[in-house]
């Protein structure tokens, strides 16, 4: 175990991409094997210091930020194994927590598979997405990091640990859970209360007889430290193609993706089937249009997909996205167009330009940013988007929306420019999570809760949820160290 202290070094370990400033520790304690944690985390446990787990620093929550106590960072725990094939739809890989996403990536594709979640953030790392249970862009087909998990190594703070395989331990009837550690068993019982059954990032899991490593899993560092993991891998697409539609009516945008989704849904052989369906609203289109001349002038809305490909069928999917955007009225001129993997990744920066913007503003303003992460059920999107427009035009503040459309899970971003909007922002945000739990949705579907989002989680669970979720953490962390304030509130431990 490295210990820094240097406050000019360490400093680095204070800042994500939340804006939250204020961040600090006594030290960090970098481990170089996973032994190291083990007796680490039994000597803060006895001591009762706090302990936050860090990776790559990359989210937006402030879940990775240290206020007080010791920061344990794995960045040096990056090993990824080689791949094991299971069958010809099959492999699986193990990695180390600290690993890149983007390495990770680039290793199954060097074999001619592929990892399927596909955060925004490549520099992220595994042990940060599977704390968050992270998606992405492509998740309308492939779903989110838990899909993906098959076994975890983690390491507890009596310095107990356990390698959990998906499939082994289940939760009873009642919530609870017998497993086995290398120091004995541990009983545990899920916390009480519901949860929306849509893409949801908010809460301990606790859906009916919940599999343990799904518990673990966007448990957002406070349970204990995952240092392993065993992903699923599939065969990698063999072409890809995609566009960016621009629109000169929101409606017209929504109608197309209606579409899509009418297409998709039959499952037949060569129908249309995007591994990503993203969304991009005026704001956010013209706050890169300096960027992206390509983008018109005149312009209400973006919608961005990517088909993949695995049969020799390229030309027949092709002529069926064709045929889908002629039918939709849509002008030739207002799509760009890419027909292999070199050129969608063109597409990539392009939707990765517009948080790297908001976050340029977020630095020089030095105030948090309030991005929602919302997601509702089929059919509430629009309601849900109409009732930010007028928050948004209430409040007078900057502001845009991207995001997830296939899943219904939108990124809305309002900048403030000093502590009294920034204020004003989280009422509006709060206004605006009690209405995606109102029309059965979640308010945060793959961020997470972390340290910003408290007053939001609330919404969902109430007084008495943070009260269950203190009760099961400590069922497992017995002194509290771990991930202080992230998901709910310190004080109710």
């Amino acid at each position: 175990m490295i210990i820094k202290k240097d406050p000019d070094i360490i400093k680095n370990y204070f800042e994500d991409n939340s804006g939250v400033t204020g961040a600090c520790a006594d030290f960090v304690a970098v481990a170089e094997k996973e032994d190291d944690i083990a007796v680490f985390l039994s000597g803060m446990s006895e001591k009762k210091i706090p302990v936050t787990v860090v990776g790559a620093l990359t989210g937006n929550t402030a879940s990775g930020l240290a206020f007080g106590g010791a920061v344990l960072s794995l960045e040096k725990l990056n090993k990824i194994g080689g791949i094991k094939k299971i069958d010809d739809k099959t492999a699986e890989i193990t990695v180390q927590s600290g690993a890149r996403i983007q390495d990770i990536k680039d290793r199954a594709y060097s074999e001619g598979w592929m990892y399927p979640p596909d955060p925004t953030e490549k520099n992220a790392t595994i042990g940060g997405n599977i704390a968050t249970n992270a998606s992405g862009g492509r998740g309308f087909k492939f779903g989110v990091t838990r899909d993906y998990v098959k076994a975890i190594k983690i390491i507890f703070t009596d310095g107990s640990q356990c390698r959990i395989k998906r499939g082994e331990y289940f939760a009873d009837d009642k919530g609870a859970i017998v497993f086995d550690t290398d120091k004995g068993k541990k009983h545990i019982k899920l916390p009480k209360y519901s949860l929306p059954k849509i893409k949801n990032a908010a809460g301990y899991y606790n859906y009916p007889n919940a599999d343990l490593i799904d518990v673990f899993i966007g448990s957002d560092g406070t349970l204990g430290v995952i240092v392993e993991a065993t992903l699923k891998l599939i065969p990698h697409f063999k072409e890809v193609f995609g566009g960016i539609i621009f629109f000169d009516d929101r409606a017209k945008a929504y109608g197309f993706v209606k579409k899509i989704k009418e297409a998709a849904s039959t499952k037949l052989k060569d129908s249309v089937s995007p591994m990503s369906l993203e969304y991009f609203d005026k704001n956010a289109l013209l706050l890169i249009r300096p960027d992206y001349p390509v983008i018109p002038e005149k312009i209400e809305a973006g919608i961005m997909f990517e088909q993949d490909i695995y049969e020799n069928n390229f030309d027949i999917l092709m002529g069926k996205w064709a045929d889908l955007i002629e039918q939709s009225g849509i002008n030739q001129e207002n799509v760009w167009f890419a027909s292999n993997l070199k050129e969608l990744e063109a597409f990539r920066l392009f939707r990765h330009r517009i948080p790297e913007r908001v976050n340029e503003r977020v630095k020089k303003n030095k105030i948090p940013k309030v991005g929602t992460d919302f997601a509702v059920p089929e059919g509430k999107l629009a309601e849900i988007v109409d009732f930010c427009d007028k928050e948004f035009e209430k409040a007078g503040l900057f502001n845009l929306t991207f995001g997830h459309i296939g899943e219904n899970h939108l990124h809305a971003n309002i900048i403030a420019s000093n502590k009294e909007e920034y204020d004003k922002t989280r009422e509006m945000y709060a206004r605006i999570a009690q209405k995606a739990v109102e029309l059965g949705g979640t308010v945060s579907a793959e961020h997470g809760i972390g340290k910003l989002k408290h007053i939001f989680m609330e919404k969902m669970v109430g007084k008495e949820g943070f009260k269950e979720m203190a009760k099961f953490k400590k069922s497992l962390d017995k002194a509290g160290i771990l991930g202080q304030d992230n998901i709910f509130p310190k004080n109710y431990l």
